[in-house]
C-alpha cells in the first residue's frame, strides 16, 4: 500500500481510517442543491469537523485520510494532524470498489483495534465515537448503519489483520452483516453518528442539528447560505 504522510506517529488504542473522495466526485448527487464550489467546501468542512472529533476521542491513537492525491485533502490531513494516505494507482482486482481496496489496504498494516469512519458526519462529536468504539472493542467486528438503514458510516475490527475487509457502497449495512458485523445500536444522543449527508432532503435536516465548526462556517457562506435555504436549511439556526 501507499506510504502514510506526515500526522501522527502513536500506535497505542484505535487507529480511525476516514476516507474522503476527490473533491471533484465527492458528493455528486448533492448538486441540485449546491453550486460545485458549495459541494466542494462543504465535503471539506464535513471532513475537517470528523477529523477533528476522531482526533480528540479517547483511547484513539492514529487517524489516517485515505483519498486521491488532491492538494486541498493532503493539505486538510496536514493541518489537523492526521496521517494522508493516497489511494494506490494500480487498479484493483475485478468487480473491487477502488475506494474500498484503498481502505482496506490502509488498514492492512496495522496493528490494534481499527476501524473506517465516513467524513460525511458533521454532527459528530468525540464522546459519541468514544462510547461507539467501546462497544465495537467488545466484538470482533462491528458496524453503524446510516439512518436510512441501509448505509454504513462505520465499522470497526478487532481481530487480526486479514480480518479486514471493507463493504462500503450500495446497501453496504447488508453486506457487512453477511461478512459477520454486529451492528452497533446508536439511538437517541448517539444518532448523530447515523445522519449521513449524501442528498439534497439530507441538507434539508441540518437546520436542526448541531453540526461542528467548520460545517456551520460553510453554511454561513452566502452562496451555501442561499442554496441550502431554498432546499429548507437556514444557516442561522446551526451551531
Amino acid at each position: 500500500m501507499s506510504t502514510a504522510e506526515g500526522g501522527t506517529t502513536g500506535t497505542d488504542g484505535w487507529t480511525i481510517v476516514v476516507p474522503v473522495k476527490a473533491l471533484d466526485r465527492a458528493k455528486s448527487r448533492l448538486d441540485p442543491a449546491l453550486p460545485s464550489a458549495g459541494r466542494k467546501a462543504l465535503v471539506l468542512a464535513m471532513a475537517a469537523d470528523v477529523l477533528r472529533a476522531c482526533l480528540a476521542t479517547p483511547g484513539v491513537g492514529r487517524v489516517r485520510v485515505v483519498s486521491a492525491v488532491d492538494p486541498l485533502v493532503r493539505d486538510l490531513a496536514a493541518r489537523v494532524g492526521a496521517e494522508f494516505v493516497p489511494e494506490p494507482q494500480q487498479a484493483p482486482r475485478p468487480r473491487v470498489d477502488p475506494l474500498n481496496a484503498a481502505l482496506t489496504a490502509a488498514l492492512a498494516d496495522v496493528h490494534g483495534p481499527v476501524g473506517v469512519v465516513t467524513a460525511d458526519l458533521p454532527e459528530l462529536r468525540p464522546h459519541h465515537l468514544a462510547r461507539i468504539l467501546a462497544s465495537a472493542a467488545r466484538h470482533p467486528h462491528s458496524t453503524v448503519a446510516d439512518h436510512r438503514g441501509a448505509g454504513t458510516t462505520m465499522a470497526f475490527w478487532t481481530g487480526a489483520p486479514e480480518s479486514r475487509v471493507c463493504r462500503f457502497g450500495p446497501d453496504s449495512a447488508t453486506r457487512f452483516r453477511a461478512g459477520g458485523a454486529v451492528t452497533v445500536g446508536v439511538a437517541a444522543d448517539l444518532a448523530a453518528a447515523a445522519r449521513d449527508v449524501d442528498i439534497p432532503a439530507d441538507l434539508a435536516t441540518l437546520s436542526a442539528r448541531d453540526v461542528g465548526a467548520a460545517t456551520a462556517e460553510t453554511l454561513r457562506d452566502p452562496s451555501t447560505r442561499h442554496a441550502t435555504h431554498v432546499h429548507g436549511v437556514s444557516a442561522t439556526m446551526v451551531r
